[in-house]
């Protein structure tokens, strides 16, 4: 039997939203229709146009000392850089997913982004029965960040929340900064997300025409155009994964021999 897609939420602005998240979100909606404010949305919106990079040497994903730091900035650095001068459109834009719960990740977030406005809320049509069922199939099968409490939350809270049949969880959010993004801020947000990958955020330009985001080893750039992802990946052949490499489809780089070795480039 097959199984149905989840269904996405909505965006609404949220509470505290200004005249300014208004107009971002119409920008958003005309330039991503239909398409979610994760990481990973606009890549599987535009794939022709992604390219994904891996951030430390062999694939790692795990920063163990100071030159993995270095080599994670210096590469989301370049990549970012790059983007902005294939495209003359500088990153001007960050949207962030709010922490949900009190405690040690949302204080980090905190710490390393500069002050965030509210912007939009994501939810069900309130008419749709079953609307908690749907929202937690969906955030389990996107694999959403918020969906992973368990990573700061006290188990009498999480306990108490199943309790309530979810009821009192929050809605899933994001606030937005705009204003140049300088060195040190990327250097940051790349570290920040190899701290905690669950910190989930888009860096864009004002007209919101590419978009990159950073997982746990890895940045993903979705470009204007395929053209553009193309030079892009020429660019940093060294960094794309290895033909054979596991994980979703995309741009690859022939294995070396010492991947060979290892069973890729098959």
């Amino acid at each position: 039997m097959a199984v149905p897609e989840p269904v996405p939420p909505s965006l609404v602005l949220a509470p505290g939203a200004s005249t300014e998240a208004a107009a971002l979100l119409e920008l958003w909606e005309a330039r991503w229709p239909g398409v979610e404010t994760w990481r990973h949305s606009p890549r599987e919106a535009r794939p022709d146009d992604w390219v994904r990079f891996h951030t430390l040497p062999d694939g790692r994903q795990t920063v163990r000392h100071r030159r993995d730091g270095r080599t994670v900035v210096r590469r989301f650095r370049g990549i970012v850089r790059s983007v902005e001068q294939l495209t003359g459109q500088p990153g001007m834009v960050l949207l962030v997913e709010d922490p949900p719960w009190p405690g040690v990740v949302r204080d980090r977030v905190l710490s390393v982004f500069p002050p965030l406005r509210p912007w939009v809320t994501h939810v069900l049509d309130e008419s749709d029965e079953g609307d908690d069922d749907e929202l937690l199939e969906w955030a389990s099968a996107t694999g959403t960040g918020w969906f992973d409490v368990d990573v700061d939350v006290d188990e009498h809270e999480i306990d108490e929340a199943e309790d309530e049949d979810y009821t009192d969880w929050p809605l899933p959010s994001h606030s937005f900064r705009r204003g140049p993004v300088d060195d040190r801020l990327l250097a940051d947000l790349v570290l920040l997300v190899h701290e905690y990958d669950g910190t989930d955020f888009l860096l864009l330009p004002a007209d919101l025409s590419w978009a990159a985001g950073v997982y746990y080893g890895g940045v993903d750039a979705v470009l204007r155009n395929e053209e553009e992802a193309a030079v892009l990946a020429r660019r940093f052949q060294k960094w794309l994964p290895p033909s054979g490499w596991p994980g979703l489809d995309g741009r690859r780089r022939p294995a070396t021999q010492r991947e060979r070795h290892r069973g890729f480039g098959n």
